[in-house]
């Protein structure tokens, strides 16, 4: 004759303390994270004022942090009617080579945010 199996019984202490736990720990590492994006933006900003092509000193005073998404994404670049013109300085044309800022700096900028980001997270938890 077959036994019969008896459904096994499990029990998770302290279940309770990490639902708390884990409901303090989100706010501070979104909290985190915005502040290393502000970081990352002012960081990009600092990058393509110190690699812009210098004329008039337009693009290099205009360029700007746009954040967006409770602070959490972050846009840098020209927005402004007057510097349409930073495309040819970013693309080139027939007379005036390629000078890129934006992608080189978003690139700078995201290899040392990933890595503060995660000091910063290992530190809060």
């Amino acid at each position: 004759m077959a036994r019969r199996r008896r459904g096994a019984r499990t029990e998770i202490i302290g279940l309770d303390r990490l639902e708390r736990r884990l409901a303090e720990i989100v706010p501070a590492l979104e909290a985190a994270a915005r502040a290393e994006i502000e970081n990352a933006g002012g960081a990009m900003v600092a990058d393509v004022r110190r690699n812009v092509r210098v004329d008039s000193g337009n693009l290099r005073t205009s360029v700007a942090p746009k954040y967006q998404k409770d602070g959490l994404q972050v846009e840098v670049g020209w927005r402004d009617q007057d510097d349409l013109y930073a495309v040819f300085h970013e693309r080139g044309t027939r007379r005036t080579p390629a000078n890129p800022t934006l992608i080189p700096a978003l690139e700078r900028a995201g290899q040392e945010f990933v890595a503060r980001l995660r000091a910063e997270v290992r530190r809060r938890l």
